[in-house]
């Protein structure tokens, strides 16, 4: 096994610990015990628990992205102009949503992820970048999906594209969150409906 696979292997034995006790209480003799591997493989794959955590961050966010990636289909014989890229944002959207709703347990993840890093910022300051890491992958993310949409439908954003990506993550941190609460699939799209028009409001 390659180093790339054994870090691979290790982040999802990470992720599978965190589900179940949260991100507080795993510890690296957690994770190489349930990776079935030495303590010192874990040391020699990550500096330490910290770094283990940026990349298990990093892990999650990637498949945000790739529910959207692994369906080229949704990109082609879109048409052009503002009801285009409207279905477009939308259908990535749900795209997007469909991963989320499969993987709920990983959703509640990311945000342990991110109260964990905020509340040991407060002691070590650098535990910060692991939730400044996520959101700055989950910006660039929604940056790359809406500008792909207007570069396929032919149209233009009237107001940044790292704003409306913000924006966007933002409300769907939000939609999700209460979904984890009250488990209403149905108000969820919904919701994302109403994102994909006022995201599209700023078109043309």
């Amino acid at each position: 096994m390659s180093v790339e696979e054994r870090r691979a292997h290790l982040i999802e034995a990470a992720i599978g610990l965190a589900e179940k006790k949260g991100v507080a209480g795993v510890t690296t003799r957690d994770v190489a015990q349930a990776a079935g591997v030495s303590l010192g493989v874990v040391h020699y794959c990550f500096e330490n628990k910290d770094q283990l955590m940026t990349e298990l961050v990093k892990a999650l966010s990637m498949e945000l992205r790739d529910s959207v990636d692994a369906n080229e289909a949704v990109w082609q014989d879109v048409g052009t102009g503002k009801e285009a890229l409207q279905r477009l944002v939308r259908a990535a959207l749900e795209l997007m949503w469909l991963n989320v709703e499969a993987t709920p347990e990983r959703q509640l993840l990311t945000y342990e992820t991110t109260t964990y890093a905020l509340r040991e910022g407060e002691v070590t300051p650098a535990k910060l970048a692991i939730a400044r890491e996520q959101y700055m992958f989950n910006d660039s993310t929604l940056a790359d999906i809406v500008e792909h949409a207007r570069e396929a439908t032919s149209t233009q954003w009237s107001i940044p594209v790292g704003t409306l990506s913000r924006f966007i993550l933002a409300t769907i941190d939000g939609v999700v969150l209460r979904w984890l609460v009250d488990n209403d699939s149905a108000a969820v799209r919904e919701q994302l409906d109403v994102l994909a028009t006022m995201v599209c409001s700023y078109a043309s």
